[in-house]
Order: structure tokens, then sequence, then C-alpha cells
């Protein structure tokens, strides 16, 4: 089989299968055992498939069949340019999520500061430690996350991107381990989706990804209660809390941390319109 024979193959095994992006999830496989960029196939089209790549593409198109995400299934996601490793152990970064760590990096104040303290609660893969940690590399960074397995991925990550040296990983529920004043920046993209939603999200998030992960008790504000709470003592005089947040949790957020004695809160919109950050300041 050549290349363009199989993603026709995959396209339509998947889209028979109902998915939605079919021909997009075949070129991402294919690009995958190629080693290539996902357009860049259409340049091998002629070229033959050796017979260890038929198979993990049948291995592959099989979960991806069964409703297993793609970026599990590719053991990698992209996020802020990078690639990182991602499997079941954590949560699947999200473009949404990217918006949150170029909030996180631009509170001049505090990254102005000479080491500045920042900890990423719920870090799953690493990847918002890791991106600021890159790009802050005056910064001392705590990833943190109640699941010992998603900091083994997350240690993975530093290791694969060089930072392993710079961010310190603390199994801990929020921020139990840090002290008074002890951080200039807290950011986290917690669990935040209400128990009644949960039985209609997709096979593949419902199914998949780590419960803990989204989560979020009656009306998918438990977690967030509680680190506004936490931070509010955690952050030094002029920290920073930001947080992802679900679509309409904009005005529900933004209370708990005015409530809590922040300041300068603003609500901050995803792509699509709907409300995705919350900021506030100590």
């Amino acid at each position: 089989m050549d290349v363009s024979g199989e993603l026709k193959r995959l396209a339509a095994l998947l889209k028979a299968a109902g998915h939605d992006e079919a021909t997009a999830e075949a070129e991402s496989l294919l690009a995958h055992a190629l080693g290539c960029r996902r357009l860049e196939i259409y340049l091998h089209g002629e070229r033959p498939l050796l017979s260890e790549q038929c198979a993990l593409l049948k291995a592959q198109a099989r979960r991806l069949h069964n409703d297993e995400p793609l970026q599990y299934v590719l053991g990698e996601v992209e996020f802020c340019g990078r690639v990182f490793a991602c499997d079941a152990r954590a949560l699947i970064p999200r473009p949404e999520t990217e918006l949150l760590v170029e909030a996180a990096l631009g509170f001049a104040q505090v990254w102005a500061r000479p080491q500045p303290q920042v900890a990423d609660i719920g870090t799953g893969t690493g990847c918002i430690a890791l991106t600021l940690a890159l790009a802050q590399p005056r910064a001392k960074i705590f990833a943190a996350d109640i699941s010992p397995e998603a900091l083994a991925l997350a240690r993975q990550n530093a290791t694969r991107h060089g930072v392993a040296d710079r961010i310190e990983f603390v199994q801990a529920d929020l921020l139990a381990p840090f002290g008074a004043g002890a951080l200039d920046l807290v950011v986290s993209n917690p669990p935040y989706v209400p128990t009644a939603e949960w039985g209609a999200l997709p096979r593949h998030i419902r199914d998949c990804e780590p419960r803990n992960a989204l989560d979020a008790g009656a009306d998918g504000l438990d977690v967030l209660r509680r680190l506004v709470a936490q931070a509010v003592d955690k952050l030094a005089p002029g920290g920073v809390l930001a947080l992802e947040i679900g679509e309409d949790q904009g005005p529900r957020v933004a209370e708990l941390l005015r409530s809590a004695g922040l300041r300068h809160v603003a609500v901050k919109k995803d792509f699509a319109g709907w409300d995705r950050i919350v900021i506030g300041e100590k």
C-alpha cells in the first residue's frame, strides 16, 4: 500500500465510524508514521509503506475507531509551538489553555522580580509549567499535581525540553505545601466541569481522559473555590492568580476572586468569544 492509498483507506474507515475530522485524523496518523508534517504527506503519495508502518497504522486506526483521542493514540500533542508527550495519565492540553499561558506571561510586575516564584497547580502534562520555564529562565517554577502518574509524565516532558533542573515537582492537593506569601504567580487549569454535565461529554473525553482533571462537583466550582481561597494566602503582595474556567463561569469566578479580596479582577475571552480566563491581583 502506498501513502495515497492508505490515506483513503484510513479516512474512509474513520468516516464510517462517525468521525467528523476523519481526513485530518488520517493525515495525522500518516504524518506521524512518516515523521513529517501533516500536509507534507501529499508529497509522498506514491511512496510505499513498510510493513511495520502498516501494522502501526492499523493498530492506531483501531484505537481511534474505539473513540480514543488522537493525542493519546499518537502519544503527543503540540502546545505553544512545542511537542509534549501526552497519554491517559493527564488531561489533553487544548488551544484555549495557550491563552492562559499568554495571560501569565503578560504580568510584567511578576517577571520583573529577581526570581519569581511560580506555581502551576494541576500541572498534568506539565505544558504550562514548562512553557513558562522556557520563556522566563530566572523564574522558580513549581509543578504541582495530586496525581503521581501525571507528575511522572510532566517530569518526562521537562527532561525532553531541558528544564527538569529548573522545575520542582510537587505531589499535593492544590496549594497545601506552600507557605503564606511564598508565591508571585499561581496559574491553573483546574477541573471545572459540573458533575451533571459529565454524561453529556463526548465519549472520547468521558471515557478516556482522567475524570479528576475535569469533574468539579455540582456547579463546577468545587476546586476553584478552594484554590481561590488558598491563593489569597499563598500569594505575595502584588502576586497574581490566573485561572482557566468554563465558558459560562466568568461572572461567578470573578466574584469569587473579588470576595476573596483580590483586585484588578478581569475576565478574558477565548477564540470563540466565550469567557475562558480569570485573573486577579493580591
